[in-house]
């Protein structure tokens, strides 16, 4: 079984690796999608728990905050493993504490809390991404290492999760924390239905990063000088579904809309140029195995 899914990760990469080393747009699209990905994968049907490979169009703004909308090629590389690993696209995450509670209570049954670290990969943004930001240099690759809860209820139609993450290499420099709801509305052996919403929170490191002007960029780029602090910078609600069209082949899509709010709507890039109301659109093949 481990020499299967180790032949499975490395089809994966080799199938992938080309597209990730196109244009950094790619890699940001993949980047912000992810959220909407986990929330969609999770309503795939049970029992096929390996691999999910797919590649499908998406539909976003040129950076967050921006009023101006593109189409990217965004790929899904999901990862289901005896429920101890768990990877969508750029972050992974160690299901410990599920575990833990397995082998205190003797019995490999499954227990509705799962916790334990997490690993991210946040590409960042580019001054080229948009001539909106122009003048205001780029935002570097973020390591961010943190960890996450969740709880499941109703039959595994629900789920409550909150993570937590900081940047370590020095990317945006900030630290993030999340909580979101999920729920399955619709669940059919042919189509499921389900929507989520979720609030996150970010340092004063993070948000001067993406949405701060420092004096240079000030006069780089002609906006006025802006130094937000730590608070909430966004809402998001989603919808997403499947539909199964063979045994290992599913129609992913998502929808999603968010609110950004706090000092990351005060922005110059949001406020003067942009918009602080964000879409995005998606729609995956999906093959599992």
């Amino acid at each position: 079984m481990t020499r299967t899914l180790l032949r499975r990760c490395l089809l994966a990469a080799a199938v992938f690796a080309p597209l990730s080393v196109q244009a950094q747009s790619f890699e940001r699209a993949a980047t912000g999608l992810t959220d909407t990905l986990q929330n969609a994968v999770d309503l795939l049907p049970e029992g096929v728990n390996n691999i999910r490979l797919g590649l499908g169009p998406a539909i976003g703004t040129d950076y967050e905050g921006s009023d101006h909308y593109k189409v990217d090629p965004v790929p899904v590389v999901s990862l289901r493993y005896r429920d101890l690993i768990e990877v969508d696209n750029n972050e992974v995450k160690l299901i410990a504490l599920k575990r833990l509670l397995q082998a205190s209570a003797g019995t490999g049954g499954g227990t509705n809390l799962r916790a334990g670290p997490l690993v991210s990969f946040n590409f960042g943004r580019g001054e080229g991404d948009s001539p909106d930001l122009r003048g205001m240099g780029n935002v570097d690759l973020a390591f961010e290492l943190g960890g996450f809860v969740s709880y499941y209820f109703n039959d595994n139609r629900s789920r409550v999760r909150l993570r937590a993450r900081q940047d370590v290499a020095g990317g945006h420099s900030g630290a993030l924390a999340s909580i979101d709801y999920n729920q399955n509305f619709i669940r059919t052996a042919k189509y499921n239905l389900g929507g989520w919403v979720q609030g996150t929170w970010v340092s004063g490191a993070y948000m001067r990063s993406f949405f701060g002007v420092s004096p240079a960029q000030s006069l780089a780029s002609g906006y006025p000088v802006y130094r937000p602090g730590n608070g909430f910078k966004d809402v998001t609600f989603g919808l997403n579904g499947n539909y199964t069209i063979a045994p290992q082949w599913s129609l992913v899509a998502a929808v999603s809309y968010k609110r950004l709010i706090g000092g990351a709507a005060d922005s110059p890039i949001v406020d003067l140029v942009g918009s602080p109301n964000q879409m995005s659109y998606s729609t995956f093949i999906v093959y599992s195995f």
